[in-house]
């Protein structure tokens, strides 16, 4: 970044793009570090600065340089975005391209600002977990909802309503927006985190099935309030874990939940029922 790098992507052994700073070090054997830079930044002095910073580490190849070129990017990015299927009946894709009759549900989603368009593996596990939910008439919870993908999914699937919740304003509009462009609009709503933590009917308030997939450590940062959040005998779904960190996800819930586990590639998703409160504290919505 200091020399001027528009964007970076850091890449493990698996391939995998990894988002967290404790995952981007010396547990993996190969890292693929590929950079941007606009033609203009670059001249024979930034090159030599950066070859001479990263001999410092033991590399394989050297340092290479590919121009891109002139291209319509506005089509370009649309080359690599193709429509995924859950089961064989979940078809989601983007706006500009358009489902066979043979899939029972239509989900139209355009990458853009927010994360989750079903093609990375922590959706995916979701949305197989959504597909195979009885969701008619449940409610549910899109924690960390990104794009709204998740909760927009459990609308289409028959939910009678469903919350995103995020941090991120942008994510929040995008998902609104989403889920008018797929008619659910009336089902569906996404507000910022502290907004639904403050809304009145949430310490009263237990769902039938929230899903969050986000990272394992906010996950077990927020797990006291996403057992909160499910109703007895509810699911939940937790994704956006490696699989060597689902073990420790899965013992700060186990005491109210019991897992199943499901993995696809490097990542997990931890399914669970919750067991019955003989309390009886807290309404179904």
């Amino acid at each position: 970044m200091e020399a001027g790098a528009c964007s970076i992507t850091v890449e493990g052994a698996d391939q995998q793009i990894h988002l967290e700073e404790e995952h981007c070090g010396s547990s993996w054997e190969i890292v693929k570090l590929s950079a941007l830079f606009d033609p203009t930044v670059l001249n024979p002095e930034s090159i030599s600065r950066m070859e001479s910073e990263l001999a410092g580490f033991p590399l394989s190849d050297s340092l290479s340089f590919r121009e891109l070129g002139v291209r319509n990017w506005d089509e370009e990015w649309k080359k690599h975005i193709r429509p995924i299927t859950i089961n064989g009946c979940l078809w989601i894709g983007p706006t500009w391209d358009k489902p066979g009759s043979e899939y029972q549900h239509a989900v139209h989603i355009d990458p853009g600002l927010a994360f989750g368009t079903g093609t990375h593996e922590t959706t995916y596990l979701c949305l197989e977990a959504l597909v195979n939910q009885d969701l008619e008439g449940a409610s549910g919870v899109d924690f960390g909802c990104g794009t709204g993908i998740l909760g927009i999914v459990s609308c289409i699937l028959g939910a009678h309503c469903s919350i995103g919740v995020d941090i991120d304003p942008n994510a929040v509009a995008v998902a609104n927006q989403n889920a008018m462009q797929n008619n659910v609009e009336k089902r569906f709503k996404a507000c910022l985190l502290e907004e639904f933590l403050n809304a009145k009917e949430f310490r009263s308030t237990k769902y039938n099935v929230v899903v969050a997939n986000i990272l394992a450590k906010t996950l077990i940062e927020h797990s006291r309030t996403l057992k909160d959040l499910v109703a007895d005998q509810g699911t939940l779904i937790l994704s956006g874990i490696l699989a060597s960190q689902s073990q420790a996800v899965a013992d700060l819930y186990r005491d109210e939940f019991e897992f199943s586990v499901f993995q696809r590639g490097n990542w997990v998703a931890l399914i669970g029922i919750r067991q019955e409160n003989e309390s009886g504290d807290g309404s179904i919505l």
